[in-house]
């Protein structure tokens, strides 16, 4: 049972740090006025989660040395990719609104 414990409590660290920048990002557009900048996050975490796993099944599949490592490199570099990407959208769709 500690096991299992621990394995969740885990999981749900990595979907913290995965998707804690974008919405970091999101509450700071929604603060500068932009209203509907956290209705796409449902999407951007689905893309998020579904490139890591893929990443990290590709990266599991070619048998690096330190599985622990790479699932976190991957993890922190798809949620930064994520947050700059989310980020130059909402900049790109607020200049073409005005």
């Amino acid at each position: 049972m500690p096991k299992l414990i621990l394995t969740v409590a885990v999981v749900a660290l990595l979907f913290c740090l995965l998707c804690g920048p974008v919405f970091y990002v999101a509450l700071r557009f929604r603060r500068g006025g932009d209203v509907a900048a956290l209705r796409p996050l449902r999407h951007v975490w689905l893309a998020q989660l579904a490139l890591a796993c893929v990443l990290i099944f590709v990266a599991d599949s070619m048998g690096f040395m330190n599985p622990l490592g790479i699932v976190l490199a991957i993890v922190f570099a798809v949620s930064l990719g994520g947050a700059a990407l989310f980020a130059l959208w909402r900049l790109v769709r607020r200049i073409a609104l005005r």
